[in-house]
């Protein structure tokens, strides 16, 4: 996990496959209002950096979950396959919501 310490940044976003398949996108967020992370069930207040993580579903459709970026190196990072920086302007939501439209067998094989 070393050369991942402290990523996703303003720069770089982390992807990688889920045990069930499913892409997820590692990025960097601001919380805007008080989320509730999942890997540790505690808050995350307004303004603080955390790490928004995006599923994109191998059967279609999105989901995301807001994780302190300490859980999200600890837990979710290491369950990861295939995990590699991507740059930050790939992951933007709209773009991910797109992938997430496609059919898995459709979507672009070059990662």
């Amino acid at each position: 996990m070393d050369r991942f310490e402290g990523e996703p940044s303003k720069r770089w976003s982390l992807f990688g496959l889920n045990e069930e398949g499913d892409e997820t996108w590692l990025i960097r967020g601001i919380a805007r209002k008080l989320y509730h992370c999942p890997g540790c069930h505690g808050e995350i207040p307004v303004g603080e950096d955390h790490t928004i993580v995006q599923f994109v579903r191998r059967l279609g459709g999105t989901d995301h979950h807001h994780w302190h970026r300490r859980c999200a190196e600890e837990i979710l990072i290491p369950e990861l396959g295939r995990l590699k920086k991507i740059p930050a302007a790939e992951s933007s939501q709209s773009r991910l919501e797109a992938r997430g439209r496609r059919p898995a067998g459709r979507r672009d094989r070059r990662r």
